[in-house]
């Protein structure tokens, strides 16, 4: 029990300060734009480059744990992603900005393709439920970070506030090595079988999916702050709860889409929770404006959005062959992250040229094509089950 306690608090701890790094920038955009005479558009090309960084380095992430042990490689991950946190202490031009955001996403891509290895290697009898509370320890440690950042942000200075996180996350890396895994030795290079997990049938649908619901996901991440604070005029104090909202109703989101997956099956679930994020998009923009209306938002959206995760993994468990599991979760992280990421531009440069309204619906069209894509998933693997 002591030895699950202590990998679960450090798991849990690298999963959330591995997301927190980023989620300083939401609250903090119009600040970070002021700061460096930036506009959205440019801040949004610099959050798109880092998430396509953040996806990529999936790729290279699930191999390396293998070369060198999933351990070492998130200690790595977490500590480094950290430490590049610091450059933003001299971050006064925008170019120095984007130095920092694109070294910690180097870092920080590394850790996400480890985690389901670290997972079942630590909870061999029950990974599943393992990689459920993982999942969810790492929404309830995001929770405060955007109203954290913000008041960290305007008290002291936005530069701080990455700091503050990045100092945490090499403290969790210093005391990683407390964990020790049987089977977590390393075993030198791997050959990748990118072309037998391509001609995985329906695999396409998936990654298309993946990129969609990663533009959605990335819009209203780093958009939703400004959509509050712009958009409908609420204080910036608010807009930075808006965040931590969508990530605390997250939490009940990923324990009920993985419960909820393993009973009524994952296309299900899926299907439910994908038409409630469209929902809940098309129902923030056409409500009247009230704050109710925005609580409302964030618990639907914050739910649907994290309940499709355990939902899509268990689904690509199903239907990927067990020595092409790794490589299937590093490729998919790479859609949703790395192409998927394309949001922060694209978005930006609509908030530049038409109004952070016009972004916001532009968001939502993308989930309702979401929509689409996952009624044909549904459709492809209706009846799917779990391998015997």
């Amino acid at each position: 029990m002591n030895r699950d306690a202590v990998a679960f608090t450090l798991f849990g701890a690298a999963h959330s300060l591995n997301h927190s790094l980023f989620l300083v920038v939401p609250p903090l955009l119009q600040n970070i734009a002021q700061s460096l005479s930036a506009d959205f558009q440019l801040l949004g090309l610099i959050t798109t480059v880092t998430f396509f960084i953040y996806g990529t380095g999936a790729l290279v992430g699930g191999p390396l744990s293998d070369m060198l042990g999933s351990v070492r490689v998130a200690r790595i991950s977490i500590g480094l992603a950290g430490a590049m946190s610091l450059i933003f202490l001299v971050a006064r031009d925008i170019y120095t900005f984007a130095a920092g955001m694109f070294l910690m996403a180097v870092w920080a891509s590394f850790y996400h393709p480890t985690a389901n290895k670290l997972m079942v290697l630590a909870f061999p009898r029950s990974p599943g439920n393992a990689m459920g509370i993982h999942n969810a320890a790492g929404n309830a440690g995001q929770v405060l970070t955007p109203t954290v950042a913000y008041i960290l942000g305007v008290a002291v200075d936005w530069r701080f506030s990455f700091v503050f996180f990045g100092v945490l996350s090499m403290v969790v890396a210093f005391f990683m090595d407390r964990v020790q895994l049987e089977g977590d030795e390393a075993i030198g290079r791997s050959g990748i079988a990118l072309g037998d997990f391509l001609k995985v049938p329906g695999i396409w649908l998936i990654l298309i999916f993946s990129a969609l619901v990663g533009f959605v996901s990335r819009g209203v991440e780093v958009y939703f702050p400004t959509l509050l604070r712009l958009g409908r005029g609420y204080p910036g104090e608010t807009a930075a709860i808006g965040s931590s909202l969508i990530l605390l109703f997250g939490v009940a989101g990923q324990l009920i889409g993985g419960r909820s997956a393993d009973r009524r099956g994952p296309t299900r679930v899926l299907m439910i929770a994908i038409v409630g994020i469209a929902v809940s998009l098309v129902m923030l923009l056409i409500l009247p404006d009230s704050f109710p209306v925005v609580v409302l938002f964030t618990l639907v959206y914050g739910i649907a959005i994290f309940a499709h995760q355990p939902s899509m993994t268990t689904l690509v468990s199903y239907v990927t062959p067990r020595r092409l599991m790794g490589l299937s979760f590093g490729v998919m992280f790479f859609f949703t992250f790395g192409l998927g990421s394309i949001a922060g531009f694209v978005l930006g440069w609509m908030t530049d040229a038409y109004g952070i309204v016009t972004a916001f619906w532009a968001n939502a069209a993308v989930a309702v094509a979401l929509v689409v894509v996952t009624v044909l998933i549904m459709n492809r693997f209706r009846g799917v089950s779990h391998p015997s």
